[in-house]
């Protein structure tokens, strides 16, 4: 590309969403029939969410759009600064700093990872994600599945089988469902169950029982008290969140609706990287649609067999709207504050 060439600032505009809609066009027309320029809006936009990523102390993200040749690896700091410099992205001065000290490659990022959620499915097809280094249990039999989770967080999406509940215990608290989604936090005093799907049933251990003490000089003891009886189970249903103290005095759990929000900044420990290689567009999007309070639907149910090739964070919703829209001509229209429709352009 010539200096001349206004690419580079149409693709910068795009990005920060201060493009003009003549502009657009014209990176449309460019994008529609020129591979270089595919590969240079590729390059541009996985710098971009990198750079972005890094400034928020969140993970490298990209999105590639087509199978295009892969344009020359860019790996030394000095050429991503001048990069930077030369499409003056309005990114945060944190992101300028961040960027003197590291080394991306286009393609496949380097970068420091954190340590991250990770999957466990059980015997049953139970799907079990795993926050950081929480630890569970399994001990199924033929009539039922329980799990003990030991240690920190876990979100359980259950296979349905009315035949075998499934249990979680965590300190004595017990949670069952047949066929639902639900999260189970075991902190230091408290136990947290968030349903985010179906209903769930909360058993909650019985309150602690003072022991007898033996008086007089007969050295015989009173009678023994009666074992306290379990508590009422409750029912839980989705969004909604009970609080339940281990402590012996422990109070009657607390429990409240969450708003999507909520529930979002929750759940927020889950998100990771996505990799999609020739994944149908329906699957993708019920992978972001678990894990976001903003839902993407298909309104042509056709774009559900659409297959599409992506890697970024679970989180970048419309980073991956974006990308519907450039690469593969999909109308995307947002309804409400947590809703975003995609269509087939008319």
């Amino acid at each position: 590309m010539s200096p001349e060439d206004p690419l580079d600032r149409l693709i910068a505009d795009w990005l920060s969403d201060s493009i003009t809609p003549e502009d657009f066009r014209t990176l449309d027309a460019r994008l529609r029939t020129d591979p270089a320029a595919r590969a240079a809006l590729r390059r541009t936009a996985s710098l971009d969410a990198a750079l972005r990523d890094w400034a928020t102390r969140q993970e490298i993200s990209a999105a590639w759009t087509a199978a295009d040749t892969p344009a020359p690896e860019i790996s030394s700091t000095r050429a991503t600064s001048s990069l930077f410099r030369r499409w003056r992205w309005p990114l945060a001065a944190a992101a300028a700093v961040a960027l003197s000290v590291a080394t991306y490659h286009f393609g496949t990022h380097s970068a420091p990872q954190p340590v991250g959620p990770a999957t466990r499915v059980l015997a049953d097809g139970t799907v079990v994600e795993l926050n950081d280094t929480a630890i569970i249990v399994a001990d199924y039999t033929a009539t039922e599945r329980r799990v003990r989770l030991e240690r920190g967080e876990a979100h359980f999406t259950v296979t349905k089988d009315a035949t075998r509940p499934f249990t979680v215990m965590a300190a004595g608290v017990a949670v069952r469902a047949v066929g639902t989604a639900f999260n189970v936090r075991l902190a230091d005093a408290t136990v947290e169950v968030l349903v985010t799907e179906g209903q769930v049933r909360l058993q909650t251990p019985p309150p602690a029982q003072t022991a007898p003490v033996a008086t007089g000089n007969s050295g015989t003891a009173p009678p023994a008290t009666p074992s306290a009886p379990p508590a009422p189970e409750r029912l839980l249903a989705a969004r909604e969140r009970a609080v339940v103290a281990t402590t012996p005095s422990a109070a009657t759990p607390e429990i409240a609706t969450l708003t999507p929000g909520e529930i979002a900044r929750v759940l927020a420990w889950q998100h990771r990287l996505l990799d999609f290689t020739a994944t149908p567009l329906g699957d993708i999007v019920a992978a972001f649609n678990r894990r976001n309070a903003t839902q993407l639907v298909l309104a042509d149910p056709g774009l559900a067999a659409l297959r599409v090739n992506a890697s970024l964070r679970s989180d970048n919703v419309i980073g991956f709207v974006k990308l519907l829209e450039t690469g593969f001509g999909v109308r995307a229209e947002r309804r409400g504050e947590n809703e975003i429709l995609l269509s087939r352009p008319p």
